[in-house]
């Protein structure tokens, strides 16, 4: 590849080629035009151009003439992406989960499953509104803060999402982390410190001790009153009516969990006064189609309430809401056996709605996706706010249709009279669920909805409302019988017969089973919790009451009260509220009476696989400004290096406390091409590269860790067992089965197929050095972990502790890399291994580079570089499809290249400039925002030409200094470096 065109055939075509003009203008992007490429370019009626006009102190940086997002908020890509279950969606901190401007950012709005290239939203807004009774001007009265309304707190840094999951350290649910306590009461204090970069309970600390939930979760701050908010460029002029909203947005990996998503706001009144009949809810716009169609919106058909409805679930036996005799005093409760069980079975509601696509797309659109409202704030008197959880309006629409014809709201008196539930509001009086019909017309489908009021809520009161996005297989035919089947079973009144009825209705829709797993999951348990610092004080008793100082004592009665002729008196003096039982529902507020002891309910109780280590080619890692000294480069000379940290090993079960990792797994992609849409690899692009597993066991008798496999004589040989490895690696790189020794030390890494041993690197200093972070859980196995004796503390080791080298690589091809985490649950024939989920977006790419070789002989591949229109017609194979962020999709590589600084000029035959390449610009820029690393510092988060000292390849994406495609023609190009000039020449063919 580094000669030149011999033939006399070549040199005439050659110069042929150059009476063609230099470059031809790209087309350039129209951001005012509410499609482009084929995808949506609009937010709820913003096109591109409006979003940005909207949001001028987000689009600051211009390089080379495009336009550079800030990092805040995090809306551009590689954004904060759910991606451990199947449903791999974006989260924003600007009032928006999903992604309405696919060419900001080629994330992914809400794939299924993984990364298949396959949308089944494109986003929903949080839209909040309320009455602000101290407003003087009637236009600011009744106001409602809605999608781009929200923002960060400030433009500081600070201000972006945060990313965690369950099991890490000051992250553990119901714990208290930091072992604080309330000054006043003495209680605990826990999960007090939102996870958001700050010290919001004022002892000092940051993020010292929040909950952190899911396999994996985006925590972030947002504001409606902000000074970029306010002075947004809008249609109608923003009045904030001061609300703070805590977002958390989670998934998880475990089977079972994997087909949803769940989205929590907390809206916390910050405006210094009392706000009245505060509503929540928004817009969703679910479009259902392969990226790679054309406008594949506009054949969606709505399936209004589908799933909805109420269902029977039968209690857990670890369930103590199964309150039996051994939880009850004899004379307790009226008009119970004493012998049976109090809580055998209890209601589950779903409240949902969905739509799906007409015809599937050939296959291509295989799911359903669902809208579900899990659970909010709830006030059983119904005085203050709603009974129970459920939608409070919901409405339909195709684009386009007005709003007194049940269309969009487009201001703030029309969102506000939708969302307080003005008739029509389609929702059943008497059941609380969605009664529109399904639609029977094809479009881009748009839904609202809502849920509240709340009165009265005071300064610093807050209400909760949590939400899921979940997809399963279905299609409009099956989703067209859900009423008749549903009202078959309501109706039911056998029980046994309805049991079974239920069962069928499980087998026939996923997207039932898909909505009940998410309620369920919810629902949780309720266990023993004697230090938690309010628990009931009588069975079914869900509700505490206990007047403020100062305030004057109320006299109540709960259904149990009534029926024994009683009332009772609660006083702002008494050391503790009194519990009252609103909902006659003994299933919601769990009492032992024997031992005088309320249960605590512990909502979304689910078991979880080990978080993955923290890996070299994360995008938060793997970059060249890393100031990390112990750094390792992933991309080498035909070679790609993995390295990880340990984080999986020192991470105990959230759910039992223990120590249960097991191994990893490593997964590989390659030959991907960027399919039209694709943000990644899709799943059924990994292959397997090794299973891992860890040598750790205990000996019964001592309990101590087992440190070796082997044994060693007198004359210090080590005696190994023999073991058949089916896929043998010899040391001259041939594989075969064999019999080998393998030789174990404690903490080793081994993969049975092949033999490798992977040894933990103990040079690597441990995170927080000298301090080290560290980990303290139960031992595998031990059921009392609040033995000391059954307890072990592990220490967090940083990224390096492990390494893997891959030699099957070419140079200047993309690849892609996941380490998942294993671990052993249960024991036995019960025995389950839960494994993190593979996954990887286009920023976390790794190409392997030709080393230096001495720099003295640069040369270019592909040479000639044909640029023929079919990609899989070109010889440079490592071509990708085009995008929003990269629009040529293909480049041509210099080798070579010295080590040290250097430049790369590139010219016509006639002399032109082309363009000019340093060793210092960035490749990547376009799809790595900046990172901001354990210093606190922020520095470019991309890959520069010279990525290591032994960098000496370069690319080129073929557009000129003047953003122009450069067409055919003889190329001549000019290296400078320490070592001189170098020159040499190339040819490209279109």
């Amino acid at each position: 590849m580094r000669s030149w065109i011999h033939t006399r055939r070549a040199a005439g075509l050659a110069v042929l080629l150059l009476l063609a003009p230099l470059a031809s203008a790209r087309a350039q992007e129209d951001d005012s035009s509410p499609i482009i490429n084929g995808r949506k370019n609009t937010l709820d009626g913003m096109t591109l151009a409006d979003f940005k006009a909207a949001m001028p102190q987000y689009f600051p940086h211009v390089v080379n003439g495009k336009i550079r997002p800030a990092d805040v908020p995090d809306i551009f890509g590689p954004g904060a992406v759910l991606n451990v279950g199947n449903v791999t969606m974006k989260v924003t901190n600007n009032g928006i989960i999903g992604n309405p401007f696919p060419n900001l950012s080629s994330d992914p709005a809400a794939q299924w499953p993984g990364v298949s290239g396959t949308e089944y939203i494109d986003y929903f807004g949080l839209a909040v509104g309320a009455v602000n009774p101290l407003a003087t001007d009637p236009t600011a009265v009744r106001r409602v803060s809605y999608i781009q309304e929200w923002r960060p707190p400030t433009l500081d840094p600070v201000d972006h999402i945060y990313r965690a999951y369950d099991g890490i350290v000051n992250g553990t649910r119901f714990v208290n982390d930091d072992g604080d306590h309330d000054p006043l009461t003495g209680d605990s204090r826990v999960d007090e410190d939102f996870l958001d970069g700050r010290d919001d309970d004022g002892d000092g600390k940051i993020d010292e001790d929040y909950a952190a939930i899911g396999q994996q979760m985006f925590s972030c701050l947002m504001r409606d009153d902000t000074p970029e908010a306010i002075n947004a460029s809008s249609t109608e002029k923003h009045v904030p009516l001061g609300l703070e909203c805590r977002q958390l947005a989670w998934a998880y990996s475990i089977p079972g969990y994997t087909d949803f998503n769940v989205v929590e706001w907390t809206i916390f009144n910050r405006s210094g006064h009392v706000l009245d009949s505060l509503v929540v809810g928004g817009i969703v716009d679910m479009d259902v189609g392969p990226t790679s169609a054309s406008s594949y919106w506009q054949d969606d058909i709505d399936l209004s309430g589908y799933p909805s409805g109420e269902f029977i679930h039968a209690t857990a036996p670890t369930d103590l809401r199964m309150q039996d005799s051994t939880m009850r005093a004899p004379n307790t409760p009226n008009g119970v056996n004493p012998d049976s069980a109090l809580c055998p079975r209890f209601p589950v509601r779903v409240n949902a709605f969905s739509i799906c696509d007409d015809d599937g797309d050939l296959g291509k659109s295989p799911g359903i996706p669902t809208f579900m409202l899990v659970n909010h704030t709830v006030d059983p008197t119904g005085q203050n706010g709603p009974a129970r959880v459920g939608f409070s309006a919901f409405r339909c629409y195709t684009v386009g249709t007005p709003f007194n014809q049940g269309g969009r709201p487009s201001v703030d008196q029309e969102r506000f009279q939708l969302m307080v539930g003005t008739p029509p509001n389609n929702i059943d009086p008497n059941t609380g669920f969605i009664n529109a019909p399904p639609g029977d017309q094809k479009g881009d489908q748009v839904d609202w909805w809502s849920t509240g009021p709340w009165r009265n809520v005071p300064d610093g009161g807050s209400v909760q409302v949590t939400v899921a996005f979940g997809v399963a297989l279905g299609n409009r035919t099956l989703g067209l019988q859900w009423a008749a089947d549903y009202a078959n079973y309501a109706g039911e009144s056998d029980g046994a017969l309805k049991d079974q009825k239920g069962v069928a209705l499980l087998a026939k829709y996923p997207s039932l089973a898909n909505c009940l797993a998410i309620q369920i999951a919810y629902e949780g348990i309720y266990e023993n919790r004697p230090d938690w610092p309010l628990l009931t004080n009588g069975h079914g008793r869900e509700t505490p009451i206990k007047p403020k100082p100062g305030e004057p004592a109320v006299t109540l009665a709960d259904c149990h009260d009534i029926s024994a002729g009683q009332v009772r008196t609660v006083t702002s003096t008494q050391p503790e509220p009194d519990w009252f039982d609103f909902d006659c529902d003994y299933c919601t507020g769990v009492y032992n009476s024997k031992t005088h002891q309320g249960m605590f309910h512990h909502t979304w109780n689910a078991d979880a696989p080990p978080p993955n280590p923290a890996m070299n080619v994360a995008a938060t890692y793997n970059y060249s400004d890393n100031p990390n000294p112990q750094r390792i480069t992933a991309a080498g000379d035909r070679k790609v290096t993995l390295a990880w940290d340990n984080l999986s090993e020192v991470s105990p079960d959230p759910k039992t406390g223990w120590f249960d990792f097991r191994g990893y797994r490593i997964w590989k992609v390659s030959g991907w091409t960027r399919p039209v849409g694709s943000a990644g690899p899709s799943d059924d692009n990994w292959s397997l590269i090794g299973e891992f597993r860890q040598f750790w066991y205990r000996d019964p008798a001592t309990n101590g860790v087992i440190p070796r496999n082997y044994t060693v004589d007198a004359q210090n040989v080590q005696h190994c067992p023999k073991v058949f490895v089916p896929n043998y690696i010899y040391p001259d790189g041939h594989r075969d089965t064999a019999t080998v020794d393998i030789c174990l030390n404690a903490g080793d890494l081994w993969d049975r197929q092949s033999g490798q041993i992977l040894r933990p690197d103990t040079t690597f200093a441990c995170v927080n050095s000298p301090t080290c972070d560290q980990n303290t859980g139960c031992i595998l196995g031990r059921q009392d972990c609040s033995n000391p004796g059954n307890r072990e503390t592990r220490t967090h080791y940083t990224v390096g502790r492990y390494q893997y080298v891959d030699h099957e690589v070419q140079n200047g091809f993309i690849y892609f890399y996941s380490v998942t985490a294993f671990d052993s649950t249960g024991s036995g024939s019960a025995r389950l291994e839960l494994s993190g989920r593979r996954s990887g977006v286009e920023a976390e790419g790794v190409t392997p580079q030709s080393g230096t070789m001495g720099g003295k002989h640069v040369w270019v591949v592909p040479n000639p570089y044909r640029g023929y229109a079919n990609i899989q017609d070109r010889p440079s194979a490592w071509d990708l499809t085009p995008n929003a962020t990269d629009p040529t999709g293909t480049h041509i590589d210099f080798m070579g290249l010295p080590a040290g600084p250097w430049t790369i000029r590139i010219y016509t035959v006639s002399g032109d400039l082309v363009t000019t390449i340093r060793s210092t610009d960035a490749v990547n820029e376009s799809v790595r925002p900046p990172v901001t690393g354990s210093d606190g510092k922020t520095r470019p988060g991309y890959n520069r030409q010279q990525d290591s000292a032994n960098d000496g390849e370069a690319r080129w994406n073929l557009i000129s200094r003047n953003g122009q495609d450069v067409v055919s023609g003889i190329y001549i190009f000019t290296v400078q470096s320490s070592q001189g000039t170098q020159r040499g020449r190339f040819v490209i063919i279109r």
